[in-house]
C-alpha cells in the first residue's frame, strides 16, 4: 500500500475509535441514569472512555508526526 492510504485508513480508524466511544459512553451513562446500574454499565463506561482515548491519541500522533495529506 502506498503511504497516502496507510495514512488515510490510519485516520479512517481513528475518527471510527472516536465516534464509536462517545456513542457506548452515551448510551453507558444513560442507561446508569435510568436504570439501577450493574457492572455491565461500569465496563460499558470504561471501554467507551478507552476507544474514546485511542483514537484521540491515534489522531493527534498522525498530526504531530506530520503525517496529514494536505
Amino acid at each position: 500500500m502506498e503511504r497516502e492510504q496507510v495514512v488515510f485508513v490510519a485516520k479512517l480508524v481513528a475518527y471510527l475509535l472516536i465516534i464509536t466511544g462517545i456513542i457506548i459512553l452515551f448510551t453507558a451513562i444513560m442507561y446508569l441514569v435510568t436504570v439501577s446500574g450493574d457492572w455491565l454499565s461500569y465496563v460499558g463506561v470504561i471501554v467507551g472512555a478507552l476507544m474514546l482515548g485511542i483514537g484521540a491519541a491515534l489522531r493527534n500522533m498522525i498530526k504531530k508526526l506530520k503525517l496529514d495529506i494536505k
